[in-house]
Order: C-alpha cells, then structure tokens, then sequence
C-alpha cells in the first residue's frame, strides 16, 4: 500500500466516535450528500439530512457524460450547503468531522466533481480527514448501516445489481472479496432497461416501470383465472444453459435478452400491433427470464464454492438499484430457501446510488481500519473490488490503527 502525504487530523476527531460524518456521491448522474450524527459507537449513526438531485434522462434514452458532470456541478454546493445549514438559519452551520466521497468506481467526469469539491470543504473546513469510498462496497454494506454493523456479518455474499453492475461477491472480511461471478457483456439493469424500451416504456428509470406492469400482470391477466400455460407471449431463452461439450461458467449475460424482446415483438408486428395483455404478459416474460436467469448462473457458482467455506454463509445481500424490485427479492428466497440463510435487502431508498451507504463504508473504513485518504487521491473510473485498498493509491491509516 503506497503512503503519500496525510491530511491534517483534528485532534479531537482521531480516535472517538462521536462525530458528525459528510457523505458525497457522484458516480454517475444523480447528486446525493447526507449528514450523519455518530453519536454512539452502540447505535446506528442518527440522519441529520439526505438530499438528492436526480437528472432527467429521459429525453435522451440514456446518460449523457457531459450532462451528469453539468447537473453536479449545478447542485452539488446546493445541496451541501442546505446539509450543513440548518433550515431556520438560526443554529450555527454544523462542520463535519469527516468526509467520505465516492472515489469510483464510476463516470470518471462525473467522480471528479465530488472527489475535487471533498477535497476543497476538507481544506475550508480545517484539514478535516477524507475517505475516498469504493462505490460497490459502499452498496454491499448498506445492510449493516441499518444494524450498526452487526448485520449481515462476514462472510457473506451479495448480489449486486445494478445498471452497470451485476456481479456475485464473497466479501470475508471489510477490505477482503472475491467476484465469485460477474456479466461477461451487459449489467442486469442495463438489459432490463433496454428490453423495456422495446416494450416501448421511454421513462427515466424503465425499471420500476417494468415492475409496474408486472404487478399489473399478476393483477389482471393471472387474476382472471387463467394458467400460465394458456398466456401467449413469445419465446425467451435463458443463455449459458448447459450442452454437451460446452462447459459451463460461473458468470452472468444479459445481452441476448434484448434481441431476444426485440425479435419476438417483431415477429408479434411490432410495438403497435400489441394489445395491452400482450403488453403485460411480456414484461412479465422479461422480469421472469432475467432473474431466472441469474438464479440459475448463481446456483452454478454457488455449487463451485468449496463446501467447508459455502458451510460458513449464513448472509445474502442483494444491492443495488435492481435489487429494490420485490420480484426479485421473491424469487432470490424462493430459490435458495434450503440454503437456510439470512436475506438482507436495503429499503429502495438505499438501494439506488445514495449519500448514505458513501457515509456508512467511510464510517466503516474509518473505525475498523483507521483508512482515511490524501489530497493526492484522484477519480477512479475503474477500481476492483477484489483490491481496495492496494491498486489505488493515497491511503493513510491513523497510528493507533497501525
């Protein structure tokens, strides 16, 4: 672990535990800062504020890099401020004692307006210590936020799904994982969202929209009496499904879902010539399809585990955007109910990219590690998991921690 040149460390932050805790997050498009209180090393840290700006891609089907780096520049400061303030204006600003900011991995635009405006308070504010957050830790670890870190406890596994993730982690410890799987061409999130597309939803988040016309399914179409047999929709296939000489492989692929949509829609006549049944009975084939598919590519990898450390996991998170949608979190525990585990499954609030979960991995970072970062640490578009804290420099631990 390379050791550059430290912040300067308030005396009376080093060490204690009551303390009021900053977080940032901008990997992508959505500006969100929180306030925690740490007042006790026994309670979860109490929320002062969380505020959130989200961008409206909708318009143009998708993220626009310079779009998302425009949108934080316009509101990071805002939101801070209104953190740090008090509504009435009458208190004094409150002035962290630490701040945690997603360092990546990420947008790299986008990580360099938090990572650069972090650096900036810490110098205003007195040299007060940054942890630069690693942004698929922070989601695995938003169920012990909940618990004061009691909860799920290592080793467990996640699921962490998202629109630009989807991956199986082994986390045994807070600095030590392992990608048990990951997608080998598009996220989870990502097919979902283009799948719905051709289904013809054009919202900001196509997802829980998708979800909507689910339940809608489960609703009417299931409703009115009629099997699943008796549906028509059209012909869906789960990939990487096992064939005689081809062995099989502990990842996921979510890239033939979309022509796979796109193709039997077509075949239907298109978008137009559907009836609302069609519709429903389709998004319904899609949700079903893709998580099958990752129950199915999780049992495999799962079966590759060695039994005696399988035998110590007792946890199963499943984080991330995608892992608010209750159709998967059914079928996660429907599938793995013998395995006798713990499910955790974040609030949506903290399932999306959050301030608070960047508050909870820097906490966790700084009480159980010491780690906090230099002003010599940059935007980290692409960071492994499996190596936190040795590919990336500008790590310093605090001497009581060493």
């Amino acid at each position: 672990m390379t050791i550059l040149r430290s912040l300067r460390l308030r005396p009376n932050v080093v060490g204690r535990r009551n303390y009021i805790v900053l977080g940032i997050e901008t990997s992508c498009d959505d500006t969100s800062v929180c306030l925690y209180d740490r007042y006790s090393p026994a309670e979860p840290p109490r929320l002062i504020s969380s505020l959130t700006a989200s961008l409206d891609n909708k318009e143009f089907r998708g993220i626009v890099p310079s779009r998302a780096i425009n949108h934080h520049q316009q509101h990071l400061a805002r939101l801070v401020s209104q953190a740090v303030c008090p509504a009435n204006n009458a208190a004094p600003q409150i002035t962290p004692d630490l701040i945690c900011v997603t360092r990546g991995p990420g947008m790299r635009g986008s990580l360099s307006v938090g990572v650069e405006f972090a650096k900036g308070l810490s110098v205003a504010w007195g040299g007060i210590p940054i942890v630069g957050v690693h942004h698929m830790l922070a989601h695995l670890l938003t169920p012990r936020l909940l618990t004061n870190g009691s909860a799920p406890r290592f080793p467990f596994l996640s699921l962490l799904v998202s629109g630009g993730h989807t991956m199986l982690v082994l986390s045994v410890s807070l600095l030590e994982h392992r990608i048990l799987a990951n997608t080998i061409d598009i996220a989870m999130g990502d097919a979902i969202d283009k799948s719905a597309r051709e289904l013809g939803l054009n919202g900001n988040m196509n997802g829980p929209e998708l979800e909507k016309l689910v339940q809608r399914y489960d609703e009417s179409v299931r409703g009115d009496g009629r099997d699943d047999d008796e549906v028509v929709g059209i012909k869906i296939r789960l990939p990487m499904q096992p064939k005689p000489g081809r062995p099989q492989a502990a990842a996921f692929s979510f890239s033939s879902f979309v022509s796979m949509v796109s193709r039997g829609i077509a075949q239907k006549g298109g978008i137009d010539a559907l009836s609302e049944s069609d519709v429903l009975v389709i998004a319904k084939q899609i949700e079903d399809a893709i998580f099958d598919h990752a129950v199915d590519r999780i049992r495999y990898t799962l079966s590759t585990v060695p039994r005696d450390e399988a035998a110590g996991i007792q946890d199963f998170v499943c984080a991330g955007g995608v892992g608010a949608n209750l159709h998967l979190r059914k079928k996660l525990k429907e599938a793995f109910a013998d395995r006798a585990m713990n499910f955790h499954f974040p609030p949506p609030e903290l399932c999306v990219d959050n301030g608070r979960m960047i508050a909870w991995a820097g906490i966790e970072m700084w009480e159980t590690e010491g780690l906090h970062s230099t002003y010599d640490i940059m935007p980290t578009a692409k960071w492994s998991l499996e190596d936190i804290v040795g590919e990336v420099d500008g790590w310093r631990r605090i001497r009581s921690h060493e």
